[in-house]
Protein backbone atom coordinates (compact mmCIF):
# COMPACT_ATOMS: atom_id res chain seq x y z
CA UNK A 1 0.00 0.00 0.00
CA UNK A 2 1.63 3.03 -1.35
CA UNK A 3 0.37 6.37 0.65
CA UNK A 4 1.46 9.76 0.88
CA UNK A 5 3.49 9.41 4.08
CA UNK A 6 5.13 6.24 2.34
CA UNK A 7 5.79 7.70 -0.56
CA UNK A 8 8.03 10.70 0.88
CA UNK A 9 10.07 8.37 3.20
CA UNK A 10 10.46 6.46 -0.32
CA UNK A 11 11.78 9.56 -1.93
CA UNK A 12 14.19 10.63 1.16
CA UNK A 13 15.64 6.96 1.07
CA UNK A 14 16.17 7.47 -2.99
CA UNK A 15 18.03 10.52 -2.44
CA UNK A 16 20.13 8.27 0.46
CA UNK A 17 20.70 5.44 -1.91
CA UNK A 18 21.96 7.76 -4.64
CA UNK A 19 23.90 9.77 -2.53
CA UNK A 20 25.32 6.17 -1.36
CA UNK A 21 25.86 4.78 -4.89
CA UNK A 22 27.74 7.72 -6.28
CA UNK A 23 27.80 11.09 -3.55
CA UNK A 24 25.23 12.56 -6.29
CA UNK A 25 21.36 13.81 -5.32
CA UNK A 26 18.33 11.64 -7.36
CA UNK A 27 16.56 15.07 -7.69
CA UNK A 28 16.68 18.24 -7.10
CA UNK A 29 13.77 19.11 -5.40
CA UNK A 30 14.57 19.65 -1.50
CA UNK A 31 13.25 17.45 1.42
CA UNK A 32 12.35 19.59 4.64
CA UNK A 33 11.73 17.53 8.27
CA UNK A 34 8.71 17.54 8.95
CA UNK A 35 6.83 16.17 12.13
CA UNK A 36 6.33 12.06 10.56
CA UNK A 37 9.83 11.98 9.04
CA UNK A 38 11.38 13.43 5.97
CA UNK A 39 9.19 15.53 3.37
CA UNK A 40 9.81 16.33 -0.72
CA UNK A 41 7.11 19.68 -0.51
CA UNK A 42 6.46 19.14 -4.04
CA UNK A 43 5.44 15.63 -4.02
CA UNK A 44 3.54 15.66 -0.32
CA UNK A 45 1.41 18.90 -1.94
CA UNK A 46 1.07 16.56 -5.50
CA UNK A 47 -0.69 13.56 -3.59
CA UNK A 48 -2.08 15.17 -0.28
CA UNK A 49 -5.89 14.48 -2.11
CA UNK A 50 -5.29 11.29 -0.95
CA UNK A 51 -4.74 11.98 2.53
CA UNK A 52 -4.33 8.49 4.54
CA UNK A 53 -5.47 6.31 1.66
CA UNK A 54 -3.83 4.59 -0.78
CA UNK A 55 -2.56 6.55 -3.68
CA UNK A 56 -4.39 5.22 -6.97
CA UNK A 57 -2.62 6.74 -9.48
CA UNK A 58 0.42 9.03 -10.52
CA UNK A 59 -0.73 12.76 -10.81
CA UNK A 60 2.17 12.97 -13.22
CA UNK A 61 3.08 11.41 -16.74
CA UNK A 62 5.79 9.10 -15.56
CA UNK A 63 9.02 9.51 -17.60
CA UNK A 64 11.65 6.77 -18.55
CA UNK A 65 14.73 6.40 -16.30
CA UNK A 66 17.81 6.68 -17.19
CA UNK A 67 20.80 3.98 -16.45
CA UNK A 68 21.55 5.58 -13.12
CA UNK A 69 17.55 6.47 -12.27
CA UNK A 70 16.77 2.74 -12.70
CA UNK A 71 20.05 1.42 -10.58
CA UNK A 72 19.04 3.77 -7.40
CA UNK A 73 15.35 2.85 -8.00
CA UNK A 74 16.47 -0.74 -7.96
CA UNK A 75 18.45 -0.64 -5.22
CA UNK A 76 15.55 1.19 -3.26
CA UNK A 77 13.23 -1.32 -4.32
CA UNK A 78 15.49 -4.17 -2.66
CA UNK A 79 16.21 -2.04 0.67
CA UNK A 80 13.15 -0.48 0.79
CA UNK A 81 10.43 -2.04 -1.25
CA UNK A 82 8.81 -4.78 1.36
CA UNK A 83 8.73 -2.23 4.17
CA UNK A 84 5.33 -0.62 5.98
CA UNK A 85 5.06 2.69 6.05
CA UNK A 86 5.44 2.25 9.91
CA UNK A 87 9.08 0.57 9.36
CA UNK A 88 9.67 3.50 6.76
CA UNK A 89 8.94 6.28 9.43
CA UNK A 90 10.82 4.28 12.36
CA UNK A 91 13.82 3.95 9.76
CA UNK A 92 13.76 7.59 8.65
CA UNK A 93 13.70 9.05 12.59
CA UNK A 94 16.94 6.73 13.62
CA UNK A 95 19.18 8.65 16.20
CA UNK A 96 21.82 10.51 14.63
CA UNK A 97 19.88 10.10 10.65
CA UNK A 98 19.44 12.98 8.74
CA UNK A 99 16.29 13.70 9.44
CA UNK A 100 16.58 13.91 13.32
CA UNK A 101 19.50 16.50 13.15
CA UNK A 102 17.70 18.48 10.96
CA UNK A 103 14.00 18.45 13.30
CA UNK A 104 16.55 19.45 16.36
CA UNK A 105 17.15 22.85 14.45
CA UNK A 106 13.63 23.40 14.14
CA UNK A 107 10.60 21.83 12.03
CA UNK A 108 10.58 22.30 7.85
CA UNK A 109 14.37 22.74 8.01
CA UNK A 110 15.92 21.12 4.48
CA UNK A 111 17.85 17.74 4.81
CA UNK A 112 20.59 18.67 2.90
CA UNK A 113 22.36 16.53 1.10
CA UNK A 114 25.60 16.84 3.17
CA UNK A 115 23.45 16.22 5.82
CA UNK A 116 22.35 12.64 4.69
CA UNK A 117 25.93 12.24 3.75
CA UNK A 118 27.05 12.45 7.60
CA UNK A 119 24.37 10.28 9.32
CA UNK A 120 23.54 6.96 9.58
CA UNK A 121 21.35 6.78 7.14
CA UNK A 122 23.91 5.97 4.68
CA UNK A 123 25.35 3.30 6.62
CA UNK A 124 22.36 1.02 6.02
CA UNK A 125 19.90 -0.85 8.84
CA UNK A 126 19.25 -4.23 9.92
CA UNK A 127 16.02 -5.31 8.06
CA UNK A 128 15.37 -8.28 10.54
CA UNK A 129 13.71 -5.32 13.30
CA UNK A 130 11.10 -4.64 11.23
CA UNK A 131 7.31 -4.84 10.70
CA UNK A 132 7.84 -6.61 7.22
CA UNK A 133 10.23 -9.24 9.14
CA UNK A 134 8.34 -9.91 11.50
CA UNK A 135 5.51 -10.86 9.40
CA UNK A 136 7.63 -12.40 7.30
CA UNK A 137 9.03 -14.77 10.56
CA UNK A 138 5.36 -15.31 11.51
CA UNK A 139 3.99 -16.59 7.97
CA UNK A 140 6.93 -19.28 8.03
CA UNK A 141 6.57 -20.71 11.69
CA UNK A 142 2.70 -20.31 11.89
CA UNK A 143 1.98 -21.09 8.21
CA UNK A 144 -1.47 -20.58 8.08
CA UNK A 145 -1.98 -18.03 10.89
CA UNK A 146 -1.98 -14.91 8.72
CA UNK A 147 -4.76 -16.72 6.36
CA UNK A 148 -6.67 -17.53 9.30
CA UNK A 149 -6.99 -13.99 10.61
CA UNK A 150 -7.27 -12.52 6.83
CA UNK A 151 -11.16 -12.34 7.53
CA UNK A 152 -11.38 -11.74 10.90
Amino acid sequence: MLTNLSLNKLCFFAQVEALRMDGRPLFDDRIEAWRYGPVCPPVYHAYKRFGRNTITYAMTTPTTPNERETRVLDALWEHYGCLSAYDLVRLSHRRDGAWSKAWAQGEDTVISDDLILHSTDMSGFNPDGTFAASVKRVENHYRNTLRLLENS
